[in-house]
């Protein structure tokens, strides 16, 4: 394609002749994948290597071009295409312009919309070469460009895509750095993006919505800020916009991927300012600490993301806001009138206030919308700025009942059924808010009243610039037309009292926008955009700070009301009040105005309100007066109110007046807030002439008649009532302070009196209040500077003016006053001006500073002392007003040294006053004076140099004593140090040295160690601290050597505390939440920072350091070298014991310094132990109580070795350069490695073996390090160990045992950590190093080249199998029965082994797993494991520890015993398991009668035992059910082709343990009871597993069962039947019912065979396990004759125990369930039940079904079985019998019926059953 460019035009409309070369971009190939943004229609995919065909530039790095192969056009970006350029000379004549549709990009580039030769042409970018035009071509181009400009352009719909990153400028090095760092951020962001993405899917699939969408929300954050960083830098690059939104952009993208980091990592690194990684390298420590607590703070608000983050953040930024609305501070509240739903039938006025309901009064000025009869301002134009902000609001005001009211007044007729008159014919439509004159008949009259409870809609709560768009607000009316509440409707309405308002007719409210903004509001006016141009309306008050730039000059008058007479008038009158603002001549002053706004207008008068017929009215309006600027104007003004009765057919006319000077005539000043009370005079003659009011009343008060009128029989005046008040920094209503602000009116002895007056030294009148001093500061302070001027030749004359000025200044050094402070600062910097001021105050100064120092006259003049005491209140502020006055003077340079020496002379007299002790006041002084002295330093410094400085700071420090009470004294005197530690004295090299002993001094006394912090020292502590934090970083970044030599006697205070917070936070462990002590970790991170900085050198020197305080070391004598370098180590290891506690786990780069630091420390402790002195007394220090540096070097050394944060296998690449950054430029843990080698080398055998408690486990958890170096040192050592016992003991007995426990430790941790699959484990590192390792190295050594050598390898290796196989299992309930297993496996393998102590000590283990799991007999037997080896003896035993734990102290055999069963007993109590208590408590007795002679302990005992029966008898138990379960085919080898008998759940269904253990074995199949496993289930060879599951009985009587094939119940109660049937059994039965005949009898009884499995276990249940496995099955067949029997035999003792039970009961108490029990019986049998037995009976079974006969003749025990069913038969019917009569007496009344019921079913019983039983004996 060819383009053209032919003519130019030039702004004048000249044509340029020119030709242009032009290049063709005919073509492109796509060198990237790009995918179409859904949200850009007009974007278009590509693949790599896509032709593109009629390629084009669109701007802003972006081109349209079509897809050669789909044709598809679109956008894509400039970057992802190679584009190929052609250029070629122009043909004679240019081609026309294709024909296409044109797009209009005005919305993205004005160089799109119109052709722009910037833009390399009309439709290309290209650069094009201007030469010479053809004259032939000319008219026909221009003609054409005509053409082309006046076609309409179509306007395509679609947004523009944001212009991709390539669009950055790459012409400097420093944009390409810049965009390969935001290359790199954006692949950050892609790759979380896309772990998102996954997790949301994976939340969305296990419906966690919460978890879904608020990773949702964080994906869309992070994306948008990507897009806006490309936009900001794409801004900054186009010089349209500064580098700051980038920035702040960048940042918090790099924020929410590091918080993000946090959550999904074991480690986070904060980043510095500029983006970098932060570590030692690039900042200070202080420095980097602070990095890392802010990156835990956020961290900690990380999850509190917005839904819907991309619009709210774009919405914020564009209004630079993003916070709610915080406690303190301004708010402002927007108000946009968006619609008023209603129609007046006139103009009206809409005036919006804020009111509080708890001070039920108007807060804020009204804000006025005007709107024509058609309901539209009079300029359209305002119709979208009818809005205003409510400025200077507080979060008290929306606490009290913030409401919004809107009072709405129709201006017009005076009542609807008056008719419209001519003049006010334009009004209707014409400005509402414009003023009315006396002749038109236009009236202001109620309409309504609207409220909107902004308290209730809960605004102070809305983000910063949200819009709340509440409903539509109704409009009320007063009820019943009575107007005369209008004035309180508002109220009425916001109370609910609905029995007062009422919806005005035709009106469907007003419709609102409402918004919150904060802080300052001019600030807000120029960011966000809605603010723009508008007006705001002003508080009422001047509550609040009053800003210096803030003036208010105004004054509200509120008409309140008033009484006025009928005079002849049949009704009441219709009452308008017309203000005029007037002067003393009777000019009006335009002044007045009721309403904010673009409508509002000032004006001269104002008209009320007109009241029906109301004699009364209640106006409750308020206007603002606007007090003239003009000096001396306001004195001359009053306020001249008309009274008119107005009408509707007749003009207003005048029938009274009244009026109220605005000043007071005596002094000028402002009159007084009150309500006054005017009197209504008649109206004088001649007071109008024309338009213009002779105010004549002025002069002639005396001459004015007050209107009354008549009540009752008395008369009373008219009153009208006005409230009054000034809000106003210009104007005072003082007179007091009106003299002194014009004092120049005032002779010497009248100022005089005015100062007086103004301290409160003058009899009868109070001195200025603090408000007046705030709001008048200005004046104030302008007057007393032009006083000292005048008056500064004369001492005498110029100290009353000081003390004034000092009675002033020292309002702003009161704490409550803080807030103002700004009004002076300002007022200093911008306003103060007198080049004299300075010598005038070094006077007044100097002369109280040698005042003071004469204490008689101290003491005689208690006056003077209070002017000292305000001046040194304020003396900072006078130092800094000394500075600016003299800078001011231009003779200042001449006169410097004097000026200097005058300052550091007072800086003497100060200090000689902190010495001071005397009178009290002097006190007060001294903390007022330090309260202020860091102010003071930073004036010093803008005259002294930081040297001289730091010399004045040093001496006022040391002078400043310590209080020895907790208050704000050394509070302040911390705060003085810290802020010199920021200031440039201590970033000054020499005057850090000056100052820095002064500063050290002052931290180690509040560092002074004791035993017991207090809350308030505590405080001081955590100053003191930060202060050293602060001081530190400055040394490390000066790197100042010699600092660090003078603060190294601070390191015993900070060892002391650390310990000290420590152990502290160890005793609240369970109540530190999260774990971070700031105190602490400030503590601990400045002691780390001053090791870090020590060199060498240092640290010899701090050694031998003669320090003042060895207390702090724990010694009160001097220390030697060796005791300081263990307390150092001491707290070091203290440090790593508590690692994650002091700093987060997460906080990488600290635990990487403090690791370095530790091993620094450790080198040098090393270097000095391994000389000869110290060598040889090794022995002796590991031996001793104390913990020896050997010890130390031995535990820290192994705690950073085990420091999982310090691993970088398998760590990214941010981890490994982290860890790899630090002095040693290698793995930390191989320097650790490094220097526990060269100290092993140097300890004797027997050293070494004093080791072994604390090194075996660490060394064995490490011999599989993937640090070859820490893996090889673990591995020697331990070798070493063994071989240093062997030598010494020939025996491994105390390694071993520590080997063992430790094992098991370690594969358990290896286990949880791994996962229950966790790995093959003879690949095990252990496992090798016992199998391997430790093998070749016992072969290659001639002393453990032995049996007992060979003999230790071999059981460890058995000991780690079974371990393994107990660790693989989790310490859960799901698991309870593998682990069982193989702790029995276990300890059976330990006694076998004869290693009695671990035998016992995972009994323990055991017990206590038990016991959390709830399985307290399981958990109780466990524990008798331990008691079973123990004799009833006295036989001395040691100490039983488990897991460092002690459980048992020394004692003998006996008393372990006994406590074991004591034990086992109470966790056998909690399973109401008392029959097993009963039996250890006979036992116990057993001992205590015949070992111990111990009487009372068996009573007790005996008494247990007595409380233990009454429990079995009275206690319904439930017990465990008990299943069998068989396993078949593939299983391993504990399982394979077995059965088991499980105790179940209390009461569990079958259902719910089948679905347990299927749990465990998915892919089993269920085998049916029926099924006999047979080979193809158990020898398969396809890996098919096979279960079966059935309900178990147990046998309790085994005897009764061989014999008769029942179980007996004889006579056995209930309660011990149902023990004896579930506890300590070895047998159970479960039965399989079968028919042996194909076709079915005739009697069902007939076909009831079942075969009973007995089966019997391996131990006895229950025991530690919950399972046995069963060792051997019965078969036992039971035929329908012996079933027949039991049943019945059953059923007889049921029945002999229910009427047992029954017995017992008093006479007519049996309940319906005895009544029951029997007539089943009764009923069953009458009805048929026995006569099914009857075939057994007379033999006919004999014949019809012979297979049972032959079973019964098959043995000799089945041969009786006839006869016993007779027999049970018999018996049943005596128990009946018995029955029957028994329930005869003890039932119910109303059971009678049914008894006699039974009694006859029950003859027929006996009749039929006996004559059944006759045919027994004829068979």
């Amino acid at each position: 394609m060819e383009l053209w460019l032919v003519t130019s035009r030039t702004p004048t409309g000249t044509t340029v002749r020119a030709e242009t070369v032009m290049a063709d971009i005919t073509s492109a190939t796509a060198k990237f994948a790009f995918t179409a943004d859904p949200n850009y229609p007009q974007t278009m995919s590509l693949e790599p290597g896509v032709k593109l065909i009629d390629v084009e530039s669109a701007g802003d790095g972006w081109m349209w071009g079509t897809n050669a192969t789909t044709q598809q056009r679109g956008l894509f970006p400039e970057s992802y295409v190679a584009v190929e350029v052609v250029a070629h000379k122009p043909n004679a004549v240019p081609p026309p312009i294709p024909k296409r549709d044109k797009v209009d990009r005005s919305s993205t580039s004005s160089a799109m919309s119109k052709r722009s030769s910037a833009g390399g042409g009309d439709r290309s970018s290209t650069s094009s070469v201007t030469t010479a035009v053809d004259p032939k071509g000319e008219a026909d181009a221009a003609a054409q460009e005509e053409e082309e400009e006046d076609e309409p352009r179509a306007t395509l719909a679609y947004k523009r895509p944001p212009p991709p990153i390539v669009l950055m400028k790459k012409n400097k090095q420093s944009d390409e750095v810049e965009i390969d760092a935001q290359n790199t951020l954006s692949n950050d962001v892609d790759s979380f993006v896309n772990k998102w993405r996954s997790q949301a899917a994976t939340a969305l699939v296990n419906r966690n919505f919460k978890e879904y969408y608020q990773i949702k929300s964080q994906m869309t954050t992070l994306l948008e800020w990507r897009r806006q960083m490309r936009l900001a830098y794409s801004d900054f690059l186009a010089e349209k916009a500064d580098a700051g939104q980038y920035l702040d952009v960048k940042k918090s993208i790099l924020k929410l991927i590091e918080a993000t980091k946090q959550q999904s990592e074991s480690f986070s690194v904060p980043r510095t300012e500029d983006g970098a990684p932060a570590s030692v390298t690039n900042c200070a420590i202080t420095s980097l600490y602070q990095l890392h607590k802010d990156m835990r703070e956020r961290m900690n608000e990380s999850s509190k993301l917005p839904e819907g983050a991309a619009e709210q953040y774009k919405k914020e930024v564009d209004k630079g806001l993003r916070k709610r609305a915080g406690q303190e501070g301004k708010l402002h509240l927007f108000v946009h009138q968006k619609a008023a739903i209603f129609s007046a039938g006139e103009g009206c006025q809409l005036l919006y206030s804020l009111w509080s309901k708890r001070r039920k009064d108007f807060v804020s000025d009204e804000f006025m919308v005007a709107l024509t009869a058609a309901g539209m301002p009079d300029d359209i134009s305002l119709m979208e700025k009818l809005n205003t902000l409510f400025i200077d609001l507080t979060q008290t005001d929306f606490e009290d009942g913030l409401v919004l009211v809107c009072r709405i007044y129709r201006i017009g007729k005076l009542t609807s059924e008056d008719k419209a008159s001519s003049s006010s014919g334009m009004m209707a439509m014409g400005n509402a808010a414009a003023p009315i004159s006396d002749d038109r008949q236009i009236y202001k009259r109620h309409f309504g009243c609207s409220v909107v409870n902004l308290t209730e809609l809960n605004v102070h709560k809305l983000l910063i610039g949200e819009e709340l768009n509440p409903e539509n607000t109704p409009i009320y009316q007063p009820r019943n037309g009575n107007e005369h509440n209008f004035s309180s409707l508002h109220e009425a309405i916001a109370s609910n009292r609905s029995e007062e308002y009422e919806v005005v007719p035709k009106t469907n409210g007003i419709a609102l926008g409402i918004s919150l903004f904060e802080g300052d509001y001019k600030a807000a006016l120029e960011k966000d955009s809605r603010l723009l141009g508008i007006s705001p309306t002003l508080r009422r008050s001047m509550q609040g700070i009053v800003d210096t730039g803030e003036e208010r000059n105004d004054l509200y008058i509120t008409l309140t009301g008033g009484d006025f007479s009928q005079d002849s008038k049949k009704s009441a009158k219709n009452i308008e009040v017309k203000i005029s603002c007037l002067m003393d001549t009777g000019a009006p002053v335009e002044c007045l105005i009721r309403g904010s706004g673009p409508q509002g207008m000032l004006a001269s008068s104002y008209r009320s309100t007109v009241y029906y017929h109301t004699n009364s009215p209640p106006f409750n309006e308020t206007v603002k007066l606007v007090i003239p600027s003009e000096q001396g104007k306001f004195e001359r003004c009053h306020l001249l109110f008309t009274f008119y009765h107005c009408s509707g057919t007749k003009p207003r006319a005048p029938f009274g007046f009244s009026f109220l000077e605005l000043a007071d005539s005596v002094n000028g000043a402002a009159i007084k807030d009150k309500v006054y009370s005017c009197s209504s005079y008649k109206m004088m003659d001649n007071m109008m002439k024309g338009n213009m009011i002779l105010p004549k009343y002025l002069q002639q008060k005396a001459k004015l008649t007050v209107r009354n009128f008549r009540t009752g029989l008395s008369k009373q005046d008219e009153i009208f009532r006005v409230k009054t008040t000034m809000c106003s920094t210009k104007k005072t209503q003082n007179g007091v302070l009106h003299d002194l602000i014009n004092w120049r009116q005032l002779d010497g002895s009248q100022l005089e009196v005015v100062l007086k007056k103004c301290l409160g030294q003058y009899q009868g009148v109070a001195s200025l209040t603090h408000d007046e001093i705030f709001k008048f500061l200005k004046e104030i302070m302008d007057a007393l500077c032009a006083i000292f001027a005048e008056k500064r030749s004369s001492m005498k004359s110029i100290l009353p003016v000081f003390h004034l000025f000092s009675y002033v200044l020292e309002h702003f050094s009161k704490k409550h006053f803080k807030e103002y402070c700004p009004i002076l600062e300002g007022y200093i910097k911008e306003s103060f001006n007198n080049q004299r001021m300075h010598k005038i105050l070094l006077q007044c100064v100097d002369y109280y500073m040698k005042w003071i120092e004469d204490k008689t006259s101290v003491k005689s003049n208690p006056k003077d002392l209070q002017v000292f005491l305000n001046f040194m209140s304020s003396f900072n502020y006078i130092i800094w007003i000394i500075n600016v006055s003299r800078k001011q003077d231009p003779t200042a340079g001449k006169t410097i040294n004097e000026f200097k020496g005058a300052l550091l002379d007072l800086m003497t007299r100060v200090n000689r006053l902190m010495q001071m002790d005397e009178p009290v006041k002097i006190t007060i002084v001294r903390g007022k004076t330090l309260n202020h002295f860091p102010s003071v330093i930073d004036h010093l410094l803008d005259i002294f140099s930081p040297a001289e400085v730091s010399v004045i700071a040093a001496g006022f420090l040391d002078v400043v004593p310590l209080s020895a009470k907790t208050g704000t004294f050394n509070k302040d005197k911390l705060e003085l140090v810290q802020h010199i530690c920021k200031s440039t004295v201590f970033k000054d090299g020499s005057a850090r040295q000056e100052v820095l002993p002064a500063i050290l001094k002052t931290l180690m006394e509040f560092l002074k160690p004791c035993e017991r912090v207090e809350p308030a020292r505590r405080e001081l502590l955590t100053r003191s601290i930060k202060i050293l934090l602060t001081m530190l970083q400055v040394i490390q970044e000066e790197d100042d050597k010699q600092a660090v030599v003078t603060i190294l006697p601070i390191i015993p205070h900070l060892i002391f505390f650390t310990n000290n917070g420590m152990a502290r936070l160890m005793e609240k462990k369970d109540e530190r939440g999260d774990g971070f002590d700031e105190t602490l970790s400030n503590c601990a991170t400045s002691l780390v920072t001053l090791l870090y900085l020590m060199d060498d050198a240092q640290f010899n020197y701090f050694l031998d350091l003669d320090l003042q305080d060895e207390m702090v070391l724990g010694s009160t004598e001097k220390t030697d070298k060796k005791e300081r370098m263990r307390i150092v180590l001491g707290c070091l290891g203290n440090l790593w014991d508590m690692n994650i506690t002091i700093y987060p786990s997460i906080w990488l780069v600290f635990h990487v310094l403090q690791a370095e630091v530790t091993v620094k420390i450790m080198e040098w402790t090393n270097s000095f132990l391994t000389l000869d002195e110290y060598k040889k007394t090794a022995n002796v220090d590991i031996a001793s109580n104390e913990t020896s540096l050997w010890e130390m070097i031995y535990a820290i050394g192994m705690k950073i070795i085990t420091f999982d944060l310090l691993a970088g296998e398998g760590a990214n690449e941010t981890k490994r350069s982290v860890l790899e950054n630090n002095a040693y430029d290698m793995d930390l843990r191989c320097c650790v490695s490094s220097v526990l080698h060269n100290n092993w080398d140097t300890l004797s055998g027997e050293s070494k073996l004093l080791l072994v408690d604390d090194l075996v486990q660490t060394l064995l958890g490490q011999v599989g390090s993937e640090c070859l170096e820490v893996a090889t040192m673990c591995k020697q050592f331990f070798f070493d160990l063994l071989k240093c016992e062997f030598v010494a003991t020939s025996d491994f007995a105390n390694v071993r045992d520590h080997t063992i426990s430790s094992v098991g430790a370690i594969v358990t941790e290896q286990m949880e950590k791994d996962g229950a699959e966790g790995g093959d484990e003879t690949q095990n590192p252990l496992f090798l190093l016992f199998k391997d390792d430790l093998e070749v190295q016992f072969m290659g050594d001639d002393v453990l080249k032995c049996e007992a050598g060979s003999q230790f390898l071999k059981e460890i290796k058995q000991l780690f199998t079974l371990l393994v196989a107990l660790a693989k299992f989790p310490k859960t309930a799901a698991h309870e029965q593998e682990r069982c297993f193989a702790y029995s496996q276990l300890m059976d393998y330990l006694l076998k082994m004869n290693r009695t102590e671990n035998y016992t000590r995972y009994a323990h283990q055991m017990s206590q797993e038990m016991l959390g799991l709830g399985l307290n007999i399981e958990a109780g037997k466990a524990l008798l494991l331990h008691a079973n080896l123990l004799a009833w003896d006295d036989a001395q035993l040691p100490d039983f520890r488990n897991e460092n734990k002690e459980i048992f102290p020394a004692q003998a055999s006996m008393q372990r015993k006994e406590r074991l069963y004591v034990q086992a007993m109470q966790m056998f109590d909690k399973a109401q398991y008392w029959e097993g208590s009963l039996k250890l408590c006979e036992e116990l007795n057993t001992f205590y009668i015949n070992g111990l002679y111990d009487y009372d302990k068996v009573t007790n005992t005996l008494k247990k035992m007595a409380d233990y029966y009454k429990s079995i008898k009275n206690t319904d138990r439930f017990y465990p059910s008990t299943f069998r379960v068989g396993y078949y085919g593939d299983f391993g080898p504990e399982f394979k082709n077995c059965d088991f008998i499980y105790r179940g759940e209390v009461l569990e269904s079958i259902g719910d343990f089948t679905n347990r253990i299927k749990g465990k074995f998915p892919a089993a199949t269920m085998l049916g009871v029926k099924i006999d496993a047979g080979s193809e289930h158990k020898d398969n060879t396809s890996g098919e597993q096979y279960l079966q599951i059935s309900k178990v009985t147990a046998i309790t009587v085994k005897s009764d069962w061989e014999k008769s094939g029942e179980w007996v119940v004889g006579v056995v109660p209930r309660h011990a039947r149902d023990f004896e049937g579930n506890n300590e059994v070895s047998e159970f039965y479960y039965s399989r019912p079968f028919r042996k005949k194909k076709e079915k009898s005739e009697n069902e009884f007939l076909d009831l065979w079942v075969e009973k499995k007995v089966l019997t276990v391996e131990e006895v249940l229950p025991n530690t396990q919950r399972r046995s496995k069963v060792v051997k099955v019965e078969n036992i067949v039971v035929n329908p004759l012996e079933n027949a029997v039991a049943e019945i035999v059953k059923k007889n003792a049921e029945l002999r125990e229910k009427f047992g039970a029954m017995k017992n009961l008093p006479d007519g108490a049996a309940d319906n369930s005895y009544t029951m029990a029997l007539n089943g019986v009764v009923d069953a049998a009458v009805n048929g039940g026995i006569g099914n037995y009857r075939t057994f009976i007379n033999g006919q079974y004999k014949e019809k079904n012979p297979e049972i006969y032959e079973d019964v003749c098959s043995s000799g025990e089945k041969r009786d079985v006839c006869d016993r069913l007779i027999a049970a038969l018999k018996e049943q019917l005596e128990i009946l019998e018995g029955g029957v009569e028994i329930h005869g007496r003890k039932c119910s009344e109303s059971l009678k019926p049914l008894h006699d019921h039974i009694v006859g079913m029950f003859g027929k019983m006996k009749v039929s059953t006996q004559e059944m039983l006759g045919e027994g004996g004829k068979k």
